[in-house]
């Protein structure tokens, strides 16, 4: 487990992070004992399209004195990811809940399906395993675990490369959620909505400027700069597109826990100089007291 001395605010938080509630590997309260250890004060759970985990988080979080913010994380796009992320959301919101509903079906009939698939391919995967590190939430990250469990590959990021992307042996479209849906399901629940990770998308300057542009007209409220697969030559022209389009900004690692991807709970979140004010702006929009780490 990490272990620090935090030196400046950037040191203190992360808005991104999963729990086995979804995809990651710890339990929700765990994950707030990690996050402790690491030095976190001001954490968001946001797991993919549910809120479940939360509850059990904010308990374990006030016991060790951190400032939690109830999140999640939508699943839009199609064959196309996009996530968007929603800040200060009502957990138990009935549109959310309804939503995390009908995506755990569909989740459920893709991982069959791409189950399927990839033995149909020849590379049959352990689906007791498989089925056994899932919530009810199994996603890709656990087939991936599988197909390293059987030796196929030796990382989770192998197994995606080699068979769970559009075009590979396993991969399995899924229903589409677009970036406007996502951002009124948000705001519904009362929430901030923030694109996630927008490197990950893998578009030029040009081309994400223009869709940032239209999804801030679909409800966009805000973009996570400050996240691992961000170079650092890119983290000005991203503040750039989020002054232009009067967006909100973000940071955080999207942990989920070593056997899923090697990433530490804070990192890509450290070089956020501006924390402070960014920080105020968003506790500004989402209408919640101002944390005293904040002050």
């Amino acid at each position: 487990m990490q272990q620090s001395s935090p030196q400046c605010l950037s040191e203190s938080v992360d808005l991104h992070m999963h729990s086995r509630a979804s995809d990651g590997t710890l339990t929700p309260s765990q994950l707030m004992k990690v996050a402790k250890m690491a030095g976190v004060q001001l954490c968001a759970l946001t797991d993919h399209d549910t809120c479940a985990g939360f509850a059990e988080a904010d308990l374990a979080a006030e016991r060790l004195g951190i400032c939690l913010i109830p999140g999640i994380e939508l699943s839009c796009g199609g064959a196309k990811e996009i996530h968007v992320l929603g800040y200060g959301v009502d957990p138990a919101h009935p549109g959310l809940m309804s939503f995390r509903d009908r995506r755990i079906a569909e989740r459920q009939a893709r991982a069959a399906a791409m189950l399927d698939a990839l033995e149909a391919a020849g590379v049959p995967v352990d689906r007791e395993y498989v089925y056994g590190i899932a919530s009810e939430f199994i996603g890709r990250p656990h087939i991936a675990r599988g197909l390293v469990r059987a030796g196929y590959v030796h990382t989770v990021e192998e197994a995606f490369n080699r068979y769970l992307l559009p075009g590979k042996p396993g991969y399995v479209p899924r229903p589409e959620v677009t970036v406007r849906e996502g951002c009124e399901l948000i705001h519904a629940a009362g929430g901030i909505a923030v694109l996630a990770h927008p490197m990950e998308l893998k578009y030029g300057d040009m081309v994400l400027s223009t869709l940032v542009h239209e999804w801030r007209g679909q409800g966009l409220d805000g973009m996570e700069i400050y996240h691992p697969s961000t170079a650092n030559h890119k983290v000005g022209r991203l503040r750039s597109i989020a002054s232009q389009e009067g967006l909100l900004i973000t940071g955080g690692s999207d942990f989920h826990g070593p056997d899923v991807r090697d990433i530490k709970i804070g990192e890509g979140v450290r070089r956020w100089e501006t924390a402070r004010n960014d920080l105020r702006r968003l506790f500004d929009a989402m209408q919640r007291p101002m944390p005293g780490i904040l002050a």
